[in-house]
């Protein structure tokens, strides 16, 4: 399950409610008032993470998600925040509530299968993983992973196959590709 778990931590990486008391007091207009403004709860939130607050950063960046910032630029920093704080249950509950006003997005889809998996969602990461690996058909990391949750988590190479199958049609000398080779059932004749 770590393959799975890195390969969400570099797509994160790649994607490009209670605030503490750093920030000033609200004022009385709130247009202007700090805990209001998105992008100064992300600075914010920056600030607790460049620091090693993780915990400080992740609510920081849910509440500028939720002073109505830009959640697909926001997300992958709160989720970061997150794994950094050791939370992978709250990670995976951001990344749900984002799928579920994102249905289509199936980059987002992997991210929420990967976490549910970490956490031992086994039902719900395999629907998330499965569809995710249906929708990025050329992307040989995605296939890889898909192979690597069924053979180890689900404990069902019958089903893994096919995705090592894939992975190694798109990445034959990849990085993984001994490891997929090994994995394949082999035919009864």
């Amino acid at each position: 399950m770590q393959r799975i778990f890195s390969a969400f931590v570099v797509v994160t990486a790649l994607c490009a409610v209670g605030c503490g008391s750093t920030l000033n007091s609200p004022t009385k207009n709130a247009a202007t008032s700090p805990l209001k403004d998105p992008a100064l709860l992300v600075e914010q939130g920056e600030a607790f993470a460049q620091n090693g607050d993780f915990t400080r950063a992740q609510q920081y960046y849910a509440a500028a998600i939720t002073a109505g910032g830009k959640s697909k630029a926001i997300l992958p920093q709160l989720l970061k925040a997150c794994i950094a704080a050791g939370d992978l249950r709250l990670a995976s509950e951001y990344a749900e509530a984002e799928l579920a006003r994102n249905p289509d997005d199936a980059h987002l889809r992997f991210l929420a299968g990967a976490l549910a998996a970490q956490i031992g969602n086994r039902v719900v990461a395999h629907e998330h993983l499965v569809q995710a690996a249906k929708e990025l058909v050329k992307d040989a990391n995605v296939q890889f992973s898909v192979a690597t949750f069924l053979r180890d988590d689900m404990k069902d190479r019958i089903e893994a196959d096919p995705y090592f199958r894939d992975y190694l049609k798109l990445a034959p000398t990849g990085e993984h590709a001994a490891e997929a080779r090994g994995s394949l059932m082999e035919r009864v004749q």
